[in-house]
């Protein structure tokens, strides 16, 4: 049996990637990162402090130690990227960037079934984003697991398109970030945003095929990490600033939904935030009873024991800071259970 096997967010965990902040290097803002970030035309690429890029990192990767250790306890096995030197040059035929880092491998490799996909993602900067988890990809591929990369997309500045409802990806070639997608056995939420378009879905819907059933959603501008997470069959964590029960996907109306609306504010290090205060929603089920969440989110801790589970307090300083919390941090590779229907 392959080693990659995961179906769901909220299975048994049994082995876990956990990304790397080593080398982080903030590139400077092109036409991809504006319309990721939804960066108007006043927005200034100021200096970083590299004091503060410094402390950062560090601070990070004590807090992703702490979630390795947690998670180790809870007995999953944890696995890291190889060492990146982030900052080189990247370019393909008419656009230029340089690497930005290797910290979230959820938004970078999709895990559906025994299957992990390389996601074509919007963002130049992020380009070469998977090539720090190649060796991992390597020994998982000869484990028995179906290596799978999405077409590798052009980026012209015509992918990029700002409306005045907000910034949107053109139809011309697959694209998405594979954190566009929340798993749930056969059923496959994809959120058509401006970091994952129709085309995408489309492409993604073809090489699953007819075992699983992949529904186009709309529920917030970029991932769905911060919008919804389902805890266990028939349960839902849920944004109660983005969402309401009209505008819960159809297919989740009969659940029980935890509407959270009491984000605590990290703050961030750098000069803009990457992030909104939500990403403190940004959690990672370790089953269908343990979650682990930011130490700094009590509101939500009390939420979720609440309703029964036990919360995991673990420090997370720099969530806004980098763009990303537990779940974007981290790729489930296995989970006990196998493809069954939720819904």
């Amino acid at each position: 049996m392959s080693s990659v096997r995961s179906f769901t967010d909220f299975g048994t965990l049994q082995e876990i990637v956990v990304g790397s902040p080593a080398g982080f290097h903030v590139p400077a803002v092109d036409l991809s990162l504006r319309h990721f970030f939804g960066l108007g035309p006043e927005h200034v690429d100021g200096g970083e402090s590299e004091q503060a890029l410094t402390r950062a990192v560090e601070e990070t990767e004590e807090d992703l130690q702490a979630l390795g250790a947690a998670l180790g306890q809870l007995g999953v096995t944890v696995r890291r990227p190889d060492p990146a030197v982030q900052g080189r040059p990247l370019s393909v035929l008419e656009w230029a960037t340089t690497a930005n880092h290797a910290l979230m491998p959820r938004d970078c490799l999709l895990v559906v079934g025994e299957r992990i996909i390389e996601a074509p993602m919007p963002v130049r900067a992020r380009y070469a984003e998977t090539f720090p988890y190649r060796t991992l990809l390597r020994e998982y591929f000869a484990s028995g697991a179906d290596w799978i990369a999405a077409p590798r997309p052009q980026l012209t500045d015509e992918t990029y398109r700002f409306t005045k409802d907000g910034p949107v990806l053109a139809e011309l070639e697959p694209l998405f970030d594979a954190a566009n997608l929340l798993r749930c056995g056969s059923d496959l939420f994809f959120n058509v945003s401006n970091t994952g378009n129709r085309l995408g879905a489309q492409w993604l819907r073809r090489l699953l095929g007819p075992q699983y059933r992949l529904h186009e959603i709309s529920v917030c501008d970029d991932h769905i990490g911060t919008t919804l997470h389902v805890l266990r069959p028939g349960v839902l964590l849920a944004n109660a600033g983005r969402l309401g029960p009209d505008t819960l996907p159809a297919q989740f109306r009969g659940w029980k939904v935890l509407w959270f609306d009491e984000p605590q504010d990290d703050g961030y290090a750098l000069s803009w935030p990457r992030a909104s205060t939500w990403i403190g929603m940004n959690i990672l089920s370790v089953d269908q009873d343990t979650v682990i969440v930011p130490a700094r989110q009590e509101a939500l801790a009390r939420m979720l024991e609440k309703e029964g589970f036990t919360a995991v307090p673990v420090p997370y300083r720099h969530g806004r800071t980098f763009g990303g919390g537990f779940h974007c941090c981290t790729l489930d590779i296995r989970r006990e259970g196998s493809l069954e229907s939720y819904l």
